[in-house]
Order: structure tokens, then sequence, then C-alpha cells
């Protein structure tokens, strides 16, 4: 059974709202989200014309490795508040847990900035209502609409992040190592930006959480989507789900809104 989405429309920056079409209620989208078994939840967002839609709007799920990407915003948010430069030794840190997906890294940066407590206030100020953190840093939960907005401060010009801090995060995403840009990854056009930051662990009570969120910059246009899915009775199986559904939103995208069938 496919259930229904919903779309809505945000303010972002030098974008106009238009109410849009829905990706996920496109014949082959919502055709290949009826064969899975796992639970879905996803966000797509257009910058162009601000439309964000959802699908399972509100269901939160385990971040896994996603969160990685709220520690990153929240220590170089805090450096510039501070009027701090990031040492160099911590950038070597930030870099590895984006890049690499390196979890000592993400563990030692987390307890230094203060832990779920602090994560939580920063999130707070941002405005993520649906975003909870944890000591065990994997099992933040999130929703994708959460996950789109934190997208939006590292590529729009925002008051929160200076220029450089955006362009540094924007880098570290877009340096992600093959091995680990999956899913959003999956399917941009030769010649697009990407930059990504994915999620994967065996959750004991829930199975495989497989997670992907990120940016496409195609020509002049910014894409941001985020994916999560839980429940996965392997981990292949998430890999399959991600990565089909990273393929089917771009390729929505680039061909014609009303002409994927």
């Amino acid at each position: 059974m496919v259930v229904a989405s919903t779309t809505t429309t945000t303010t972002v920056p030098a974008a106009t709202d238009v109410a849009g079409p829905d990706p996920f209620t496109s014949p082959a989208i919502a055709r290949f989200l009826a064969t899975r078994t796992n639970v879905v939840s996803a966000a797509v967002c257009d910058l162009s014309t601000g439309t964000l839609s959802q699908y399972h709007p509100g269901l939160r799920q385990f971040t896994a490795s996603m969160v990685k990407l709220d520690i990153l915003l929240e220590l170089l948010v805090g450096a510039e508040q501070r009027h701090e430069q990031v040492p160099a030794a911590t950038l070597r840190l930030a870099r590895s847990m984006i890049t690499t997906s390196d979890n000592d890294a993400a563990t030692a940066l987390f307890n230094a900035l203060g832990g779920p407590t602090a994560l939580d206030a920063f999130n707070a100020r941002l405005g993520l209502t649906s975003t909870t953190s944890q000591w065990n840093w994997g099992a933040t939960l999130t929703t994708p609409a959460d996950q789109i907005a934190l997208l939006r401060l590292v590529v729009l010009p925002n008051t929160v992040l200076s220029t450089s801090t955006r362009d540094l995060a924007m880098s570290l995403l877009e340096g992600v190592v093959p091995a680990q840009r999956f899913g959003i990854g999956s399917g941009p056009p030769a010649g697009s930006a990407v930059g990504l930051k994915d999620g994967w662990f065996p959750e004991v009570a829930t199975g495989w959480q497989i997670n992907s969120a990120g940016f496409v910059l195609l020509g002049n246009t910014w894409y941001l989507a985020a994916i999560q899915t839980g429940h996965n009775p392997s981990k292949q199986y998430g890999l399959d789900t991600v990565n089909t559904l990273g393929r089917l939103l771009w390729r929505y995208e680039r061909f014609g809104k009303y002409r994927l069938h």
C-alpha cells in the first residue's frame, strides 16, 4: 500500500514560493515505494521554486552517521560565534568525520562540544523541531525535513554561517570517499556537483538503518534531498532502496516533472 505523500512549500532565500508537482506520487516512484517492505521516509526540495515534497512527513528515524553533518555545523557555528578559528587538529577530526565517516573522530568532537544537551540546544536555535540527540549519537532521531533544513544552511547564504564556513562544509560533503557515496549520490547527471553524508548501522531491535542526505547543484539549480530507511532485513536491502530512490528522484528532476512514467 502506498501512503499518500504531502507537498508543502517553504520560503527560502532567492526562491519563489510555488506549489509544485510531487515526485513521490509520480508513477515510477510510487510503484517502487509500493514494493518496499522496510520503513521509508524522504524529502526533496527544489530551491529554484522553494517546493518541499515529503514522503511520510513527520516520521522520525535514527540518523546513524547522518548526524555528523549536524555535529560539524555545531562546531563551525560555535567557532564563528566566539570569533575563533577552529584549531588545525580539530579540523582534521572534522574532515575525517565527514569524508570517511570516522566514528572515533565524531565521538571526540561530539563529546568536546557538550554531547546531546549541547546539540539539542543548537538544533533548537536552528528551528529543528523533530531532531533529538542521544549520547549514542547514531541513535539521534530526526526527519528528512530537518535534514533538508540543515542542508539549506550549507548551500544558501544565511545569518548563521559565513560564506567561508559554508564553503568549507560544502567541500567536505563533496569530498566524501567514493565507497560512501550512495543514495543521494546515485544518479545525478555528469557535470553536477554532489555533496552528501550517508549513514548506516545494524540496529538490534529494528534491523539495518540506511540513510542518505545531500545536495546536487545542476546548472544554477540546487536540489536537496534526504532519505531514511529503517527495519531493513539486510544492509543491501537498504542500499538498494536508497540507491534506486535516489536515481528516480534525480531522473524526475532532470527530465521533466510531468513526463516521468
